[in-house]
């Protein structure tokens, strides 16, 4: 806010013969501060787009890798480990396939679902409420129960409750949880579905490749031989238990999310805003989270924020 302050007060003052005089009384150190400010900001918001465009861009490279690396996880399984835990043509091994196949279609259909479903976009028709498009451009004043302004200066669009404007995608996204670079896009109210299913059906299989992988592993610590069969074994183990630990902590983490009736971006803002209502002697609730109240058939349409006093 200071850097923007700062910018402000740098151009208007050099646009006006008043400023430059006041420009000119500034001692020399102080205007050298200004104008570092200036420059760090301008910098820093050059990084960012930099950044979102490089992240936009390795999208798709994010998506291959993904692939590539269960793939590989399933080759390993299938040539290496599947003779060593079934006999062919009994039952046990009927088992295991069927729980490998189950896994792999679940996975890879829920993330190649995720990857080609967009997320939700509003239609150039929504407007709530109908208002003058310049002056909600220059300052938005409705404000829903997300707290956050319903037009978008940068789409020049109405935007429904829930919705955020995402500035790697360059769009505003219905319900957006999070832009997601494994998924090549944001992850929001059409795909969240599939999204939640791949981490579960992803995390349910490394615990499998872990279980079933567990004693080759063990057997490369006791007889060291590099060979492909080890060297491959023990990647896949290592991949496995890492992304486990990641994808359970993230499948937990929208777990609650999905309980509580919140995105992620809500998460934060009401956070802000439980702190804000506390202070005013106040309980805020979430008007999305509809609790134990079984009764209640849809999601408030409340526009308001809504508090309590204690």
């Amino acid at each position: 806010q200071d850097f923007a302050q700062n910018r402000i007060w740098w151009i208007n003052s050099a646009g006006s013969s008043s400023g430059m005089a006041e420009l000119r009384k500034l001692s020399w150190r102080a205007r050298m501060k200004r104008r570092f400010l200036f420059h760090l900001e301008y910098s820093i918001v050059m990084m960012m787009k930099c950044f979102d465009v490089g992240l936009r861009a390795m999208g798709p490279i994010f998506v291959c890798f993904a692939i590539t690396l269960i793939s590989g996880v399933i080759w390993t399984w299938f040539t290496y480990i599947l003779h060593k835990i079934s006999d062919e043509g009994t039952w046990l091994r009927y088992f295991h396939l069927a729980i490998a196949f189950t896994l792999i279609f679940n996975v890879l259909y829920n993330y190649i679902a995720t990857v080609l479903t967009p997320p939700g976009f509003p239609t150039d028709e929504y407007e709530d409420p109908p208002v003058d498009i310049e002056a909600r451009t220059a300052e938005a004043v409705q404000f829903h129960i997300d707290g956050f302004g319903r037009w978008c200066k940068k789409c020049r669009k109405a935007k429904p409750p829930r919705t955020h404007h995402c500035s790697i995608c360059r769009r505003c996204v219905l319900k957006m949880d999070h832009h997601c670079p494994w998924v090549a896009q944001c992850v929001g109210f059409r795909n969240y579905r599939t999204f939640f299913l791949f981490m579960f059906w992803l995390w349910v299989g490394c615990i499998y490749v872990l279980m079933t992988m567990a004693p080759s592993f063990l057997l490369h610590f006791r007889v060291r031989r590099h060979n492909q069969e080890q060297s491959a074994v023990v990647f896949s183990c290592i991949l496995a238990f890492s992304v486990s630990l990641a994808v359970g902590f993230l499948l937990s983490w929208h777990f609650y999310l999905i309980l509580t009736g919140q995105t992620t971006i809500e998460w934060y803002n009401n956070r802000m805003r439980s702190a804000e209502a506390k202070k005013a002697g106040m309980v805020y609730h979430n008007p999305w989270d509809l609790g134990n109240n079984t009764l209640v058939p849809h999601a408030p349409t409340d526009l308001h924020v809504q508090v309590t006093t204690k």
